[in-house]
């Protein structure tokens, strides 16, 4: 039988302390003393946990920034949302002077915890994750000398800058809109265990419900990937809501097409909303009523983090929110019978 590899969780189990404590001893970074440095590179070497003790940070400056996206979220696809994201990213580091590369982290080596090539051949001294990754990657990551940051998501377990959408206020707004358009059994499309962000738009609409005292059904949340996030057939339920908040575009538009074969039509029978304002496919009879993920912004503010980083590698912002906004389109009807797109 394999060997269980040791985790930065397992050092800071042993010691009784946190992640994060263990993850800055071993990266040679501030905030620990050097006696419990000492301590927890000796139980981390005690238990086996390989780490770069050899690195050490530097103070020249590195205008290469390496961007890296799992293998999950892009593919070969270079229409996927992400893969937009970096070209947005690409052209805002260009601006600025800056280099950015691109690394694509197999799903192997995301599991397994290997660094990426760009910090192994010592290329970068920042990274940006773009998109949830396995926490054994990202503590290998956040233990490495790079300076990193997380880009729509975040993880409380690590004290990593992050970018990431109003997830949790979007989902609450596009289940008040579908209330307020009269709908009383409101669904989620969407594996909330998958990522944080489908997590987040999924406790927003919990919460709308929650506060609302609106009826909920578990058969309404339905299920749109499996474990490796690769999307899986739509399951609808027995006893139909009228409306679904889907956690993105490119899932409401599987689902309207799973409802069309289903004999229902959008919005007569049943309203549906998205999230993102992006697909790689948009169908052309299709005009979805969504929620914008203001990418504009969001890349903003990281690279604000990146120059502040380069003048001074401690540079902190913590976590950093940016709100989107409802695009009201024709997927959804209200209780007089006219749909957004009719009411223009």
């Amino acid at each position: 039988m394999a060997r269980k590899q040791v985790t930065m969780g397992d050092v800071a189990k042993e010691m009784g302390i946190s992640i994060v404590t263990v993850s800055k001893a071993l990266a040679g970074k501030e905030g620990v003393s050097e006696g419990l440095r000492e301590l927890i590179i000796l139980k981390a070497k005690e238990l086996g946990y390989e780490y770069n003790a050899g690195r050490k940070t530097t103070d020249a400056v590195n205008v290469t920034i390496g961007i890296v996206i799992s293998e999950r979220f892009v593919g070969g696809n270079e229409n996927s949302f992400y893969f937009k994201i970096y070209q947005k990213m690409l052209m805002g580091l260009s601006a600025r002077g800056y280099i950015g590369i691109l690394e694509i982290i197999r799903l192997e080596d995301e599991s397994n915890g290997v660094l990426p090539n760009m910090l192994r051949m010592d290329s970068v001294s920042q990274v940006v994750v773009v998109g949830e990754m396995e926490t054994v990657f990202l503590e290998k990551l956040v233990a490495s000398p790079a300076s990193v940051i997380f880009f729509d998501f975040e993880n409380e377990e690590f004290d990593v800058d992050s970018i990431t959408g109003d997830n949790v206020n979007g989902g609450f707004l596009l289940t008040r809109y579908l209330a307020k358009k009269g709908h009383e059994q409101i669904g989620f499309v969407g594996s909330y265990h998958s990522t944080r962000s489908i997590l987040d738009r999924f406790m927003g609409y919990r919460k709308y419900l929650i506060a609302k005292d609106k009826e909920y059904k578990s058969e309404w949340t339905i299920s749109d990937r499996d474990r490796d996030g690769h999307y899986v057939e739509l399951k609808l339920p027995e006893h139909m809501p009228t409306a679904f908040v889907c956690n993105c575009d490119e899932v409401a538009y599987a689902m309207i097409d799973k409802l069309s074969k289903e004999g229902y039509r959008v919005p007569e029978d049943i309203s549906v909303v998205g999230y993102d304002d992006y697909a790689n496919r948009i169908p052309e009879n299709v005009s979805l009523t969504t929620y914008r993920v203001n990418v504009a912004e969001m890349v903003r503010c990281c690279i604000h983090i990146i120059e502040q980083r380069v003048k001074n590698k401690y540079y902190r912002r913590g976590m950093t929110v940016v709100r989107g906004e409802l695009v009201e389109r024709g997927t959804v009807l209200d209780a007089g019978g006219k749909s957004a797109r009719d009411e223009r």
